[in-house]
């Protein structure tokens, strides 16, 4: 499993949530057994930093719904449908950052 490779999602909210993209090293979650995502969301305007647009190479563009952050176990990740591009990688630390950030 990479970091930024985009995974169908297997639970139940599949029509809100269709992927995840996975953005934790694998160097770390090929140990701990869990990788950290973030889902990407269907139907939603973008927010500015927080929650961008991002593209799901042959899908479309989703959003990056960055609260919703979470782990899951690395076994219930199948079958990559795709990595997200140079771009779209490039936003998901100041999203992060906007999230835990002290205001």
């Amino acid at each position: 499993m990479a970091q930024y490779d985009i995974y169908p999602n297997p639970g139940s909210r599949r029509a809100d949530i269709p992927f995840l993209v996975a953005i934790q090293n694998d160097h770390i979650s090929s140990r701990t057994g869990a990788t950290v995502v973030i889902p990407l969301r269907a139907g939603l305007p973008p927010v500015e930093i927080m929650a961008p647009q991002v593209e799901v190479p042959r899908h479309g563009h989703f959003i990056l719904s960055t609260d919703e952050i979470f782990t899951i176990d690395n076994h219930r990740l199948r079958h990559a449908v795709g990595s997200l591009n140079l771009t779209d990688r490039a936003k998901i630390r100041p999203a992060i950052d906007k999230l835990i950030g002290e205001y």
